[in-house]
């Protein structure tokens, strides 16, 4: 995910990060097809334990996207930069980078692509954004504040959001695939957790 070179410290915690958001994230995205929301009063078993395992793989997401930001914090400054290049140069390189990708010209797998570290930072963000919402809906929902205000504003934009993160899910793996068949070990590299 975050292409950090495999001799920085830094490499093998943020990989095992990246699969514990993978994993979480995925499931999250997979139980909420078939839980029913809190509200429903003919809620089958099934609905309601994929909802209770939803809020405890949520409370997880969080708690692992937390300590992603820890790290990044205390990494080394080019990694805050490689996700958010918001300085002229970082968003000269995402166009430059966007245009390629238009031609199916990647940058070279030695490279710290612009535009891949762009994409992982938005999905942080979104991910932080709902594991944020979905944080205070479960501790709302524990207080007995389910018909407040504050929790149905949550709940819209955890709704809401989560149909960004569908979308971000599956871009994302239609690219890590359109990466492997134009010769790069993406697939692979992503998941290798050894070194």
């Amino acid at each position: 995910m975050i292409s950090l070179s495999s001799t920085t410290k830094w490499s093998r915690p943020i990989r095992w990060l990246h699969l514990g958001l993978f994993l979480t994230i995925t499931a999250q995205l997979f139980l909420s097809l078939v839980m029913a929301g809190p509200d429903d009063k003919h809620q089958t078993f099934i609905q309601h334990a994929t909802l209770i395992t939803h809020e405890y793989v949520g409370l997880l997401a969080a708690a692992i996207i937390l300590i992603h930001w820890v790290y990044l914090a205390a990494a080394e400054r080019v990694t805050f930069e490689h996700l958010f290049p918001w300085t002229g140069r970082g968003i000269g390189e995402v166009f430059g980078e966007l245009g390629g990708l238009l031609r199916l010209r990647l940058p070279d797998e030695s490279e710290q692509g612009g535009l891949a570290g762009f994409i992982h930072g938005l999905g942080l963000l979104l991910a932080t954004a709902m594991g944020f919402t979905g944080t205070v809906m479960y501790f709302m929902l524990q207080a007995g504040r389910m018909e407040s205000a504050g929790y149905h504003t949550a709940a819209f934009i955890h709704g809401t959001l989560a149909n960004l993160m569908w979308a971000y899910w599956i871009g994302h793996g239609l690219i890590a695939i359109l990466h492997q068949l134009l010769g790069h070990d993406t697939l692979r590299g992503m998941f290798r957790l050894g070194r």
